[in-house]
């Protein structure tokens, strides 16, 4: 499989446009701007100063660098690669956060590339749920973003950011299916930005199931198992109960639930 997306490359190259608007305009106009009027900042209580917009600019080139090696670690380390994005995001925040988003999404599928990704098909004759309509809280958040700012938070910025990756998160599992049962497998699409993964009952190992939280533990016969996590909460609201129901009859049918389930 590839390793690295088209998306995540061009998370890559708006991250380099930005740093690069950082170092020869943004961080000098700044510069600039706080050396002739410092009481025009509302933030001078923070530890500004002119010298500020050159380190900036180290700060951004240094971030696009980090991104690079993290895109080096996907295979090997994947978790220090995301404490790198996450570094090289705040530095090139807001739009650093376009390959923070499209990294995570590689790393998960980095990590379920043992399994059996499938062009989706509904077939009505099974039971199949989509996920949750997550627009009230996204549209929520960017008006009270928007009613901060207006009263002058900058904080609302934040509100209004989250709103818009809640909303395109929701977009992209809105023509999904997030779990479909049949006689033989589990199809489930771990998260709305991931594809459709069948999982054979013959791959489950173990299963355990905690209120809505199902844990699965997957024989992929490399190494060591494979552990999926699968909330029902990002289910659809009206059929969680049911989903769950559905869940527990096919895998006590198929002999894999073994443990207590906690309601």
């Amino acid at each position: 499989m590839k390793r690295v997306s088209l998306s995540t490359y061009g998370g890559l190259a708006i991250s380099v446009l930005t740093a690069v608007a950082v170092v020869m305009v943004v961080a000098p106009v700044l510069s600039n701007l706080f050396r002739s009027n410092p009481a025009s900042f509302p933030s001078a209580g923070l530890p500004l100063s002119p010298e500020f917009g050159s380190y900036w600019q180290w700060l951004a080139v240094v971030a696009v660098l980090v991104q690079l090696m993290s895109l080096k670690l996907l295979t090997t380390s994947p978790l220090l690669g995301k404490g790198l994005a996450l570094f090289a995001t705040m530095v090139l925040f807001p739009l650093g956060l376009i390959f923070l988003m499209c990294y995570w999404v590689d790393c998960h599928r980095w990590r379920l590339r043992q399994l059996q990704e499938v062009k989706f098909e509904l077939k009505p004759e099974h039971p199949q749920f989509g996920f949750c309509d997550e627009d009230p809280l996204a549209f929520g958040l960017a008006g009270v973003g928007i009613l901060m700012l207006i009263v002058g938070m900058p904080l609302g910025a934040l509100a209004i950011l989250a709103g818009l990756v809640i909303f395109a998160r929701n977009l992209a599992g809105k023509k999904k299916t997030a779990l479909m049962v049949t006689s033989e497998a589990l199809y489930l699409t771990p998260n709305p930005w991931l594809g459709c993964y069948r999982i054979p009952f013959s791959q489950i190992a173990a299963v355990s199931m905690v209120k809505n939280q199902l844990k699965l533990q997957l024989d992929c016969g490399e190494g060591k198992p494979l552990m999926l996590s699968v909330n029902l909460n990002a289910f659809d609201r009206d059929l969680r109960r049911q989903a769950r129901d559905v869940l527990l009859e096919k895998l006590a049918h198929a002999g894999l639930l073994h443990e207590p389930v906690v309601a």
